[in-house]
């Protein structure tokens, strides 16, 4: 699935970074600048619980990464996945950079299309090789794997059993809970 052309000329990272400093999410996809409010705490909650069980299965020389972070992409795209594995060679001194293990969106209301449909394709178009999304509304982890130019998914789930990018079990009903 192709991006949507942006409506104008196409916006540039230059055009991103003179965006203000608001508390707000700017993310740069297909020319397009997109805005995010920040998170809710039970988005946050299955966040740090997600980004626990990844760091602690995630394979030597990888490193993982929580939002707020910014992901260069081709073609002057930029996200802000809520959570990213990269090599430790793409830790940039701005920013991450290709190439990228594994990026997961905790999908809520106000990120749902944007997360499944927008950033998802600009992953793959980016050839990321593994997309995973958690859905607390429907208590579901699907995990997304990169074949051609399209993700298709290899597990899916209440509670999903990988080894693929990395070995790890997760319960989506378990990641919503406090510590």
């Amino acid at each position: 699935m192709a991006l949507p052309e942006p409506i104008g000329a196409p916006l540039t990272l230059a055009d991103l970074e003179a965006m203000p400093d608001d508390g707000r999410r700017y993310e740069l996809i297909g020319g397009a600048i997109v805005v995010t409010p920040a998170p809710v705490p039970v988005h946050q909650r299955i966040l740090s619980n997600l980004f626990l069980l990844v760091r602690g299965a995630c394979p030597r020389g990888q490193e993982v990464f929580f939002a707020p972070i910014d992901l260069e992409l081709p073609n002057e795209q930029l996200l802000e996945p809520d959570l990213v594995v990269v090599p430790a060679g793409s830790v940039g001194k701005k920013r991450l950079r290709l190439p990228v293990l594994l990026v997961a969106e905790v999908v809520s209301t106000g990120s749902r299309t944007n997360d499944m449909v927008t950033k998802r394709s600009a992953c793959a178009e980016a050839g990321i090789p593994a997309y995973w999304l958690v859905d607390p509304e429907r208590a579901r982890v699907t995990c997304l794997r990169l074949v051609g130019s399209t993700y298709e998914v290899y597990a899916e789930g209440p509670t999903i059993e990988v080894d693929w990018p990395i070995t790890v079990r997760v319960d989506a009903l378990e990641l919503g809970r406090p510590g």
